[in-house]
C-alpha cells in the first residue's frame, strides 16, 4: 500500500441515497491507496444502508447513528478515525482521483502542518464547469475570514487538532457550521495551501447552502457571530472582520431572495450589502443581481 500517511474521509449523510454512491466511487477510485471512508449515516430512512452495504471495500466504515444533523454526524466519525489527517466530504461532493496524493505530496513537502487546504471546483449535475477556486495566495483574512472560499472536502486536518475543535452541534446552525470551524482554527493555526484542484462541488437543488429562507438565514448569521465574539483568541486576531462575515450573509440573503423571486427582499438585504461593501456596485455580484432583478419582474 503507497504512502506513509493514513487519511480519514468523513462522509455524513442523511437520505442520500440517489447521489451518495458518486462520492463514495470517486473516492474509491483515488490513485493513492492508503485511506479510509467513514460514512456517518445520520439517521436515513431511505436505502442508504442497502446501497453502502452493496459496496464491498474493506476501506468503507458504515457507521448508523441517531439523526443529530452534519456537524454532530462530523464529530462522530473524528472519534471512529483512525488517520493521521482528517478530510471531511459531504455526500454530493466528488474526488478527483489525484485528491489524496496531492495532499500526501502537498503535506510530505510542508512537513506535516496542521491543517493544509487545496483548490476546488463548481460543477453542474451533467459535469459542466462552472467556477474554479484556485487563487489562493496566503491571504487566509481575505479568502477564510471574509470571503469563506475554502470547503471542507479541501482541507486536511491532523486528527488531534481536528479532536480539539469539533463542529458546532446546534441543529439548526446549518449554514454556518463550516465557517465556525474554520474561523477557530483560522485564528489558531497557519494554513499551508496548493493551489492544484482536486475535487468538486456539484451544484444541485437540494445542496443545503441553496435552501435557506430568511429566517434560517438571519439565525445562522447572528448564531455565528455571537459564538465567534465569545472567541476571545479570534476576536484578537480577527475581531474587526465581523461586518464582512455578516456582508456575506446578506450576500446570501439577497441572492436566495431572487431564486425565489422575491425582489423585494432582495431588494432589502442587497441595500445592505452595498452600504457596507461600496466597492461591490460595481462587481459580478451586483451584474448577477441586476440580471436576476429584472428577469424576475418579467416572469
Amino acid at each position: 500500500m503507497n504512502g506513509s500517511i493514513l487519511f480519514s474521509i468523513i462522509v455524513p449523510t442523511y437520505n442520500r441515497a440517489d447521489i451518495i454512491e458518486n462520492t463514495i466511487k470517486s473516492l474509491l477510485a483515488q490513485s493513492y491507496e492508503n485511506f479510509e471512508i467513514i460514512i456517518v449515516d445520520d439517521g436515513s430512512t431511505d436505502n442508504t444502508a442497502e446501497l453502502i452495504r452493496s459496496i464491498t471495500d474493506p476501506r468503507i466504515k458504515y457507521l448508523v447513528k441517531e439523526n443529530a444533523e452534519r456537524g454532530a454526524a462530523r464529530n462522530f466519525g473524528v472519534t471512529k478515525a483512525s488517520g493521521t489527517y482528517i478530510n471531511y466530504f459531504d455526500s454530493d461532493d466528488l474526488a478527483y482521483p489525484h485528491h489524496l496524493q496531492t495532499a500526501y505530496d502537498v503535506l510530505s513537502r510542508d512537513h506535516l502542518p496542521e491543517i493544509m487546504h487545496l483548490g476546488y471546483d463548481y460543477r453542474t449535475e451533467d459535469g459542466k464547469l462552472k467556477k474554479k477556486i484556485n487563487r489562493f495566495d496566503g491571504d487566509i483574512i481575505k479568502y477564510v475570514v471574509q470571503q469563506k472560499m475554502v470547503a471542507t472536502m479541501s482541507v486536511f486536518i491532523r486528527k488531534d487538532i481536528a479532536e480539539m475543535f469539533p463542529f458546532d452541534e446546534n441543529r439548526d446552525f446549518i449554514m454556518g457550521e463550516d465557517a465556525l470551524h474554520l474561523c477557530r482554527l483560522v485564528a489558531r493555526y497557519n494554513f499551508f495551501y496548493d493551489n492544484t484542484i482536486t475535487s468538486t462541488v456539484v451544484i444541485h437543488a437540494n445542496r443545503s447552502m441553496t435552501g435557506g429562507n430568511e429566517t434560517k438565514l438571519l439565525f445562522c448569521r447572528d448564531y455565528l457571530v455571537r459564538e465567534l465574539r465569545q472567541d476571545d483568541i479570534f476576536m484578537q486576531a480577527y475581531g474587526k472582520y465581523l461586518p464582512q462575515i455578516i456582508n456575506e450573509y446578506d450576500y446570501l440573503l439577497w441572492s436566495n431572495s431572487l431564486e425565489n423571486k422575491d425582489n423585494k427582499t432582495a431588494w432589502k438585504y442587497y441595500k445592505k450589502y452595498i452600504k457596507r461593501n461600496g466597492k461591490d456596485i460595481i462587481s459580478s455580484r451586483t451584474l448577477i443581481f441586476l440580471k436576476k432583478y429584472v428577469a424576475n419582474l418579467f416572469a
